[in-house]
């Protein structure tokens, strides 16, 4: 696999004139966070934008200028490097969404715009609810990031958020093992995953860390892509953790 995370080859060097500001809405489970922040620091010779349209923990590296307030967020000067913006809530210490306003006038500003725009509560599947996952009509890709840790297991509280709504979406009773073809249905079934999706969309299947799972990612986004041949621009499959990825 290549080192490096996927977005920057796939989004910055394959466009001839890649448009600015580049806004990512980043959805689905399976290390949303984590692939955000290393993407951030990738991209951090521009000038790059992390802010929730739902919540996220603060990232509070050296390198990383933080905003908490509306007054500290109208007044900051975008520069080169890294922000994190949005509103701390007291009660959990986590950011949430700038006002709707704000956010507009923000994004205007930086070149690179990554949205955290959904919510997994660490579990590997999830089904949406109708006002999931929030991401704004000026976005200009979707990313998908999802795991396959839960194939083979069972549908249960333990491994889905929000069981009513993704046994609507896939079929699956609790306790019937997850597979393969439950997990496209999750993405890509009428209120699935995608189903809100703006701009171009980019699915990245993360925690891919074995030989094994290397397999298995493989023919599965072969399977989606053959299902969906239009619905995304790119399919990639990687590590986080490792820092690498491959195309498919």
């Amino acid at each position: 696999m290549r080192v490096g995370l996927c977005a920057a080859d796939i989004l910055w060097l394959r466009e001839k004139e890649p448009s600015f500001p580049c806004i990512m809405a980043v959805i689905g489970c399976g290390g949303k966070t984590s692939w955000i922040a290393s993407l951030a620091k990738e991209l951090s010779h521009k000038k790059v934008l992390i802010t929730p349209t739902t919540r996220i923990y603060p990232m509070l590296e050296d390198e990383i200028t933080l905003c908490t307030t509306v007054d500290a967020c109208e007044k900051h000067i975008p520069h080169v490097g890294i922000q994190c913006l949005g509103i701390r809530e007291e009660r959990s210490g986590k950011l949430t969404a700038l006002p709707p306003s704000l956010l507009c006038e923000q994004v205007k500003k930086y070149d690179v715009v990554l949205l955290e725009a959904d919510g997994s509560r660490g579990l590997p599947c999830k089904g949406w609810l109708d006002t999931e996952p929030v991401i704004p009509s000026f976005c200009t890709h979707t990313i998908g990031i999802v795991t396959l840790q839960a194939l083979g297991q069972r549908v249960s509280k333990q491994t889905v958020l929000h069981l009513p709504e993704f046994k609507q979406l896939t079929g699956n009773s609790v306790g019937e093992r997850i597979t393969g073809q439950a997990l496209t249905k999750m993405l890509c079934a009428p209120g699935g995953m995608f189903e809100k999706a703006v701009g171009k969309n980019y699915l990245f299947v993360n925690q891919i860390e074995s030989d094994m799972l290397e397999r298995k990612a493989k023919e599965w986004l072969m399977e989606v892509k053959e299902q969906y041949p239009h619905k995304f621009t790119g399919f990639t499959y990687g590590s986080v953790v490792k820092n690498c990825w491959q195309e498919v």
